[in-house]
């Protein structure tokens, strides 16, 4: 939507009024957004930092991979992270590490001396399945009523694995894996019966909502014309998912997001989930294998990173703009990739974390990587020189006290309208004391006591020039 546009998205009458509790609530898609005017769509890229925060070390540690987790752990005042690692012609083969850091920034590898690699157990692997790859991580919390099974583990091993840990280092693999195999018995790949099932890409998260796990993960499907897959023609990585209230008991993935038959030898290297509110981010790793990182070059396949939302964390809407993008200077250790792989929010800034390709996707160096972005700073509706509005359809906020993410060069100004688009005495544009400057929370003031509007159906109307707006909360004191 660009500048000067005016859009009628949806107009519920008063009896479909949203409940609006704590947010954030974002306008990454259109769902809080009945009408606009005059504003313009646009999707943040985050603000790399200039070299990798997990590079190659050690002959085993040569490739950390862009699978992988990072949590903040209040108790221990630590950013802890539990990543995949390659060990080209070594054994094991693939590993999965651990490293912790003062600042999410700068990382160290503590020697946990659990496995033993190129004859040494002086490294920082974690004890689990090894010789897999892909990571699906829940920490559930010091409380978790099982401890046992606090921490848990989803990865690759001809299918989707789980295993279960008490301190995070040990680990024991389910003995019922695969939980959800990679093709059916006695089938082989890319014969009938084979399409749809789990490919070797594996991600997901706790979802908070419906209290149940959600698995993100690639899948292969076939009927495509062009360049052959990498394993047989006409095959391509496609994205699917799945949810359990155990973490063991799954069904078979369902097919989601498909390659754009406009976009060329498209594929997809699944996509990582996450909670903002009532909305569902996901991010999808984007694959052009039939291209090269840079003119002329030999084609290895560039990839990049864009966002997904969902409502209901099961029908997704892909926005194909780049959200983390490969760098385009030659010689870059991130020119051929950039992939998402966990996002942590730090105060008011987005911790992003990414892995980078340097020559294409099959070649070359991977390190992982970090971009800051402001805190739900995906995506902003924006104003030029001329007054742009935005007004959501009906609904019943959950505290009196209302908060404004936005950068606004000139001013902004938030009203409030009853079922019949009629300003409710008090919460006029002139009734708004006017927001400016640049806040992840900023204050809405009224003359108005906000107390009135806790319950009622109300329509937010925003109006700003000059500005960038991302979203509000509310709070309930």
């Amino acid at each position: 939507m660009h500048a000067g546009e005016s859009r009628l998205l949806r107009d519920p009458g008063p009896d479909a009024a949203t409940p609006l509790g704590p947010g954030p609530h974002l306008f990454v898609d259109d769902y809080l957004i009945a009408e606009s005017h005059g504003l313009k769509r646009t999707t943040h890229q985050p603000a790399k930092r200039p070299v990798p925060v997990l590079r190659k070390a050690e002959s085993w540690h040569l490739q950390p991979q862009w699978f992988m987790a990072v949590v903040r752990d209040a108790d221990a005042g630590l950013f802890r992270t539990w990543y995949n690692v390659k060990n080209p012609g070594g054994q094991p083969s693939i590993c999965y590490a651990y490293a912790e850091s003062q600042d999410g920034i700068d990382w160290r590898r503590p020697d946990l001396g659990l496995v033993e690699v190129d004859g040494s157990t002086s490294n920082n692997l974690i004890d689990a399945p090894q010789g897999h790859f892909s990571l699906f991580f829940v920490d559930e919390g010091p409380g978790y009523a099982n401890p046992a099974q606090r921490y848990k583990l989803g990865y690759y091993g001809d299918g989707l694995c789980v295993a279960f840990s008490a301190d995070g280092f040990r680990f024991a693999a389910y003995p019922g894996n695969p939980v959800i195999p990679a093709h059916p018995p006695g089938a082989r790949f890319y014969e009938p019966g084979y399409e749809n099932h789990i490919g070797d890409i594996i991600d997901g998260c706790w979802d908070p909502l419906k209290q149940e796990y959600l698995l993100g993960c690639k899948i292969e499907q076939g009927g495509y014309p062009g360049k052959p897959h990498h394993h047989a023609e006409g095959w391509r990585r496609c994205v699917g998912m799945a949810t359990s209230d155990d973490f063991i008991t799954w069904p078979r993935p369902r097919l989601i997001v498909t390659p754009d038959p406009g976009n060329g030898i498209e594929e997809f290297y699944g996509f990582k989930p996450m909670l903002r509110g009532g909305l569902y981010v996901g991010f999808l790793r984007v694959l052009r294998d039939d291209l090269p990182a840079h003119l002329g070059g030999p084609v290895e396949g560039i990839g990049w990173t864009e966002l997904m939302t969902s409502r209901d964390g099961r029908a997704w809407t892909r926005h194909q703009e780049a959200f983390v993008g490969r760098d385009p200077r030659p010689g870059t250790w991130d020119h051929a990739m950039a992939w998402f792989a966990d996002c942590i929010t730090v105060g008011g800034t987005e911790y992003i974390y990414y892995g980078g390709y340097a020559e294409g996707h099959k070649v070359g160096d991977r390190q992982v990587g970090l971009a800051l972005l402001r805190r739900n700073g995906f995506v902003s509706r924006d104003a030029g020189n001329r007054v742009g509005a935005l007004r959501t359809p009906l609904v019943r906020l959950g505290g009196p006290v209302l908060a404004v993410n936005a950068a606004v060069m000139d001013e902004l100004r938030v009203r409030v309208t009853d079922a019949d688009g009629a300003a409710l005495p008090g919460f006029d544009w002139m009734e708004c004391a006017p927001v400016r400057g640049d806040s992840v929370a900023h204050p809405v003031k009224w003359t108005g006591d906000p107390g009135r509007l806790v319950g009622r159906p109300v329509s937010l109307e925003f109006r700003l020039r000059h500005g960038e707006l991302y979203g509000f909360d509310v709070v309930s004191r």
